[in-house]
């Protein structure tokens, strides 16, 4: 769903469980998420970015499309 994200998560060696650990959530809540079945709220994204380290807008990481 979020190509770019996936592939900074994969670029870091981040897994989604690792990722939810990280953001406090179960890992089937942000697996939801990143696949579009529940909404991901701008406050979530912005935690993301930070935990990536990334540079990258949250447009562009959050884009749906690469």
């Amino acid at each position: 769903m979020f190509p770019n994200l996936e592939a900074e998560l994969a670029r870091k060696k981040i897994t989604r469980n690792a990722l939810a650990k990280a953001l406090d959530v179960s890992p089937n809540t942000v697996t939801r998420k990143l696949n579009g079945e529940t909404p991901i709220y701008l406050e979530e994204c912005l935690h993301i970015k930070q935990i990536l380290n990334v540079q990258i807008p949250v447009e562009k990481l959050f884009s749906t499309t690469a």
